[in-house]
């Protein structure tokens, strides 16, 4: 670790209880397709937790009832919308298209305190001429986990 950038914020005790989330992407957006808990140590999610309207990129927060964030994952965005594409002479640019069909999962601490899972990132861009605005990010999709979903098995 450079001495001259000290970690800062409150590091996370590891978690013994995981949430497994299976998402499905597709044109309609971002669906949670089913919870389940597993016996297992979260993997860590290592750096700073980003912020909305500061970062860009997408990630998804465990929330509380007061909309606190408990945890956080980042995701690659080539899940979503956008794929990285390196010329021959070395630049690297973000290419964005229609939202990409697909399902992936996203492991995170099972809190008692959790209450809801958001995606969180840069609007999902519908077209090329869209990607040339530079927007924040802000809150995408919001997914409840109710007490009878937490538990579920599917």
């Amino acid at each position: 670790m450079d001495p001259r950038y000290p970690p800062t914020g409150t590091p996370l005790e590891a978690s013994r209880r995981t949430l497994r989330l299976t998402f499905k992407s597709s044109d309609d957006g971002v669906e949670l397709v089913s919870v389940e808990r597993l016996a297992m140590i979260t993997p860590p999610q290592p750096g700073e937790k980003p912020e909305s309207g500061k970062h860009g990129g997408h990630w998804f927060e465990l929330r509380d009832d007061q909309g606190r964030a408990l945890a956080h994952r980042l995701i690659d965005s080539s899940l979503l919308d956008s794929v990285e594409v390196h010329s021959p002479d070395g630049n690297i640019q973000r290419e964005f298209g229609a939202m990409r069909s697909g399902v992936f999962e996203v492991l995170l601490p099972d809190l008692d305190a959790a209450r809801t899972v958001v995606l969180v990132g840069n609007p999902l861009r519908r077209s090329r001429t869209d990607a040339s605005r530079k927007e924040p990010s802000s809150n995408l999709a919001s997914f409840e986990l109710s007490p009878d979903r937490r538990g579920a098995n599917r």
